[in-house]
């Protein structure tokens, strides 16, 4: 038998998982859906590839990514990596970085130990965010 988690939300309490009703579970989920678009569309063709260049990137280093390894590898200057970066951090829903320097969180990947392992189809192992 095959239960269909789709749609369905769960908070962990006390070691129990309790399901949360579906009215106030698709309430939060469309005001989500709704902030992570705005950001999302706030994004310039260049802040996307910025991002997208460090989710990438986020796969296959051990440490923090940098403002300058982003500007050397892109071609920008770095200047504009960290106006950038500074947004993608801003919004809260792109990167972070917890040193205030290095990047060490991109949705949906971490560098930090976050206690879910993901492997990609092509063997780069990475935790989830």
């Amino acid at each position: 038998m095959k239960d269909d988690l789709r749609h369905k939300l769960y908070v962990g309490f006390r070691g129990f998982m309790m399901r949360i009703p579906p009215l106030l579970s698709d309430k939060g989920a469309r005001k989500g859906e709704k902030g992570a678009k705005a950001n999302a569309d706030s994004l310039s063709p260049v802040e996307r590839s910025v991002h997208h260049f460090i989710v990438k990137k986020m796969a296959v280093v051990t440490s923090p990514i940098t403002a300058e390894l982003i500007a050397r590898e892109l071609g920008m200057s770095i200047d504009q990596v960290l106006e950038i970066v500074d947004k993608l951090e801003k919004l809260k829903t792109f990167v972070y970085r917890s040193d205030g320097k290095g990047i060490n969180w991109a949705y949906p990947l971490s560098l930090e130990n976050t206690g879910f392992r993901m492997t990609a189809s092509s063997g780069e192992q990475f935790f989830a965010a």
